[in-house]
């Protein structure tokens, strides 16, 4: 049963959010929601000029957050496609929502059959939300550097999640436990040394409407890139062809020597805390990846923006 305090937050939540009836426990509950949300900045359409393709495919695999779909990708896909990757997702098991351990292992599997239909050793990983933290896991701890060139993780929460306890009282989600501060899994992630034989990236907003403080996201000695020019929101990370070219540029580091490299650390921010993190916003689910029924936190805004 919730607490008198859960529900009154979901009761106030209520009243910010016209929600459709469904089990509001489900993780496919949420991913549905917030694609029906952003049907809109979704759609794809015709694709501006990219950068130069690729001379040589590589393949890139693109793994979902917690409660979010693999459509999300959509967009990132097409303009992937465009420039000469070859994009393969992962959505998880129950949008992520179970054991992030046990999904990180889950990981190695999908990692070997990818490599196998593709036919190349190593390839890229470009991981959203609560991914990055298994692919991450996967990498440091799980013998993945030895199959894996580029790791580059978006909106990220690296160092748990706050309010992620209260979405794990209504939600009862085995990730939410991972993803509180001080959890067996967040301990052990951030722990663990980077990898020297693997490009590790971390991009992020930050005026992430959910993922606050936005230090959450810093990895140390990652190629930390911070979108902090005005308002970038959590969802545009999907879908704004500006901050696709970030990510693009993360994947090419180092394979064409006439192509610009990916922004050093900014050495003004201060360094991440343990304990701040994706909020529970609305949706948690992978916007803020993880959050789940942090939905519950905060009325939903539909904020439009680009980068500039």
């Amino acid at each position: 049963m919730m607490s008198p305090s859960v529900l009154a937050i979901a009761a106030a939540f209520s009243a910010c959010i016209e929600l459709p009836p469904g089990d509001k426990q489900d993780p496919h509950y949420w991913g549905q929601v917030f694609l029906d949300k952003y049907a809109e900045e979704r759609v794809i359409g015709e694709l501006e000029p990219g950068p130069t393709p690729l001379a040589q495919p590589r393949t890139v695999l693109l793994i979902t957050g917690v409660t979010i779909p693999a459509e999300w990708f959509d967009p990132i896909i097409a303009r992937l496609e465009r420039d000469g990757f070859r994009p393969v997702v992962y959505e998880p098991p129950d949008l992520l929502s179970g054991d992030l351990f046990e999904n990180s292992e889950a990981l190695a599997d999908v990692v070997e059959q990818v490599r196998a239909e593709s036919g190349q050793d190593k390839i890229d990983i470009l991981a959203e939300c609560t991914g990055g933290l298994i692919a991450r896991h996967y990498i440091q701890s799980l013998g993945g550097d030895q199959y894996v060139s580029r790791l580059v993780t978006f909106i990220s929460p690296q160092h748990g999640v706050a309010k992620a306890p209260l979405a794990a009282e209504v939600a009862g989600w085995p990730a939410l436990y991972d993803l509180s501060p001080g959890s067996e899994f967040l301990e052990t992630v951030n722990s663990a040394p980077l990898p020297d034989n693997v490009a590790v990236t971390s991009i992020y907003s930050c005026t992430d409407e959910y993922i606050q403080p936005y230090q959450t996201s810093i990895i140390p000695g990652a190629t930390n890139i911070g979108l902090c020019d005005g308002f970038v929101g959590h969802y545009q990370f999907f879908y704004d062809p500006e901050i696709y070219l970030t990510m693009h540029a993360a994947l090419i580091n180092g394979l064409d020597p006439s192509a610009p490299s990916s922004p050093p650390d900014d050495p003004a921010l201060p360094p991440a805390d343990d304990t701040g993190g994706c909020t529970t916003g609305h949706g948690a689910p992978g916007g803020a990846g993880v959050l789940v029924l942090g939905a519950i936190l905060a009325c939903v805004r539909r904020r439009r923006s680009v980068v500039r």
